[in-house]
């Protein structure tokens, strides 16, 4: 192994460079697997910019995040754990902060939490994470971003920050927040902010083309001191979703990895992005842009390096190797048959979930809105009705349908909602066992006959399904006020350790050694249904 201390080369290492079609079609899939990925927390991250601009209103907004108050940061932190959102659905959040003279430390905090400690992310990070560790690398994540604003409104918000001239104001009758708000959440797709994301999908597809695979399979383990600086290197410019980045946890902490490399990768690869560092170097300039990157560098790096310090857990060494982290980097290899749209396409269908499909329609649709409304201009500008004066606003019948809330109330409404979507989300995204087995029953059918038929394309897709639903088992449990028993947990770990097997077989076309692998998934998937079962009856 070359330069073991810093990179250690795992299987399958081919270099930095490689031919043309590995390199270009890796890139590819990589920015089209984000987009996918993205799309449902990008969604519900415009909604909410609409709903701050259009329902709320810049005053409200203001008074709930204490504008002119030190306490600030504070608040947006507990403003950001409400929202499902993702690093990139925070982006149409914080210019509708902004509109409203949100200091910028303020919203930085709110920009750096929200991706990171949300609903979404704290139940499925309960499911793979032990909750002593959770509330510490919690506690991480409320100083970095905490911290961070409240630097940043002392040294460049106090400065630079240009507060609106003539505030805005909500509408006063209802169809025209409606209208206020369809507008801003089909223009946030558009305009300035689609550069931002787009900037952070180029970064996650550069990414994919030139970091190596096998490049992150060993190396990153506690005896390796450097573990948190590579991971903080390639987190930067990575998209995590909040599920995954606690699914990546959970693999780190099940497989005795470095914890100081997965709080660089919660901080750095969902907390930040690229298109964050554009918005920044955009109104602040490159000076202010160094000053954020450092801090979140520094403040992540100091933490992650005392957490391998000071937690013992696992003893995996450099010698041990893990796939976690291969879906950010290149493919192995792309074939000159497989480089095209649709193979770009299949791979991603394969693992696309409902919530994806939904999300990544909805997302086109605003999107398509969003360019209609910017190509018709001020023909179909809603300006007009954020203009009320402070009189007519206080004039306002406050009817038993319209009511006036204030800031608490407000702030109380929304906790109240967002809990119940957010459970609601839950009990429908996580089924019951009985209903996860019944699905999974009917899956492993087509599975193994697609495998006999040497089917790769059917295989690989029938298997993802078998995995997806193997995984959802313990938070199914958890969500339901139960606790997974080990012997559940390790269950759950075989089947998808022989469901890992199983794929690799198909993949490298060994269809006889696939077939035999059939009867040791069959086994491994029996004692996993047991042991579910026999807790129910217990």
């Amino acid at each position: 192994m070359n330069f073991l201390p810093i990179f250690a080369d795992g299987a399958g290492y081919r270099g930095f460079l490689t031919d043309f079609n590995t390199t270009f079609w890796s890139a590819v899939l990589r920015i089209t697997e984000a987009m996918v990925d993205a799309a449902p927390f990008l969604v519900a991250g415009v909604l909410a910019a609409g709903l701050l601009r259009g329902l709320v209103g810049a005053q409200r907004v203001r008074s709930l995040l204490g504008v002119g108050h030190w306490t600030g940061p504070f608040r947006a932190w507990a403003m950001g754990v409400l929202l499902p959102i993702c690093s990139l659905g925070a982006l149409p959040i914080a210019r509708e902060l902004r509109r409203a003279g949100v200091p910028s430390g303020t919203v930085l905090s709110f920009v750096l939490v929200a991706p990171v400690l949300n609903p979404v992310s704290i139940v499925y990070g309960l499911s793979h994470i032990a909750p002593v560790m959770l509330l510490y690398f919690a506690v991480g994540t409320f100083v970095v971003s905490v911290g961070i604003g409240l630097i940043w409104n002392r040294v460049v918000s106090d400065k630079r920050d240009i507060d609106p001239e003539d505030l805005e104001q909500a509408p006063r009758r209802s169809i025209d927040r409606l209208a206020v708000m369809g507008s801003t959440t089909a223009r946030s797709l558009v305009g300035p902010a689609a550069i931002d994301y787009g900037l952070a999908l180029l970064a996650v597809g550069f990414l994919g083309a030139f970091l190596p695979h096998g490049v992150l399979q060993t190396g990153l383990t506690r005896d390796n001191v450097f573990a948190p600086v590579i991971m903080g290197l390639v987190a930067i410019p990575v998209y995590v979703t909040p599920t995954e980045v606690m699914m990546h946890f959970g693999h780190i902490v099940r497989d005795g990895y470095s914890l100081g490399a997965a709080f660089a990768l919660i901080i750095l690869g969902a907390g930040a992005n690229v298109g964050v560092a554009n918005w920044l170097r955009r109104d602040y300039g490159v000076k202010s842009l160094l000053l954020f990157v450092s801090l979140l560098i520094g403040a992540t790096l100091a933490i992650g390096l005392t957490a391998d310090r000071t937690i013992i857990s696992g003893n995996a060494t450099v010698a041990d190797h893990t796939h976690a982290f291969d879906p950010f980097t290149r493919l192995a290899v792309v074939s000159a048959e497989q480089s095209h749209f649709g193979w770009v396409w299949s791979e991603v269908s394969r693992k696309i979930t409902i919530d994806q499909i939904c999300g990544l329609g909805l997302f086109l649709l605003l999107a398509l809105v969003g360019i209609v409304l910017r190509i018709l201009g001020d023909r179909v500008s809603i300006e007009h009705l954020m203009r009320n004066d402070q009189g007519e606003v206080a004039t306002t019948a406050n009817s038993r349908w319209n009511p006036r809330l204030t800031p608490l109330q407000l702030y109380f409404v929304g906790a109240v909602c967002s809990v119940a979507l957010g459970i609601v989300g839950l009990f429908l995204y996580y089924p019951s066992t009985d209903d996860l087995f019944e699905d999974m029953n009917n899956i492993r059918v087509d599975a193994y006959d697609a495998v006999r038929d040497q089917d790769t394309r059917e295989s690989r897709r029938r298997l993802e399904q078998l995995r997806s639903h193997a995984e959802k088992l313990t938070t199914s449990v958890l969500i339901r006020w139960q606790e997974p028993t080990p012997a559940q947990q390790e269950s759950v770990e075989e089947v998808l350790y022989s469901l890992d097997t199983l794929e690799d077989y198909v993949v490298a076309g060994r269809f006889q050694e696939a077939r035999t692998m059939i009867t040791y998934v069959e086994k491994a998937y029996g004692n996993c249904r047991s042991e579910f079962r026999t807790t129910e009856l217990n």
